[in-house]
């Protein structure tokens, strides 16, 4: 897992959370990894402030070409992606080593 960043999120993504995830995942991102794993295994709600903050990690991967991918995104939340339209731009894997494959 060479110059891949994994961030485990547990939680909500919301109000109270959000500014401590955004700055975990920019910190993560400042060492320009080629990839970039969330484990939302234990991420059980997040709210449209949480969509903001996965925007735009999604936004600053592109502009330094890091790839993305979510692992274990439980349905209700894979439906919140859905619902959104971001599920395009987190390409969603269900466990570390699909998520590895795909941002190696």
């Amino acid at each position: 897992m060479q110059n891949i960043s994994i961030i485990e999120l547990r939680g909500r993504i919301d109000n109270s959370t959000s500014a401590e995830i955004e700055a975990k995942i920019n910190a993560a991102l400042d060492t320009t990894p080629k990839g970039l794993i969330l484990d939302m295994a234990a991420v059980d709600f997040v709210s449209s402030l949480g969509l903001r903050v996965m925007l735009s990690t999604a936004k600053r991967c592109r502009k330094q070409n890091t790839k993305i991918a979510l692992q274990a995104v439980i349905p209700q939340v894979a439906e919140v992606f859905q619902l959104s339209g971001l599920a395009a731009f987190f390409p969603m894997h269900p466990n570390r080593e699909a998520a590895t494959a795909a941002v190696a």
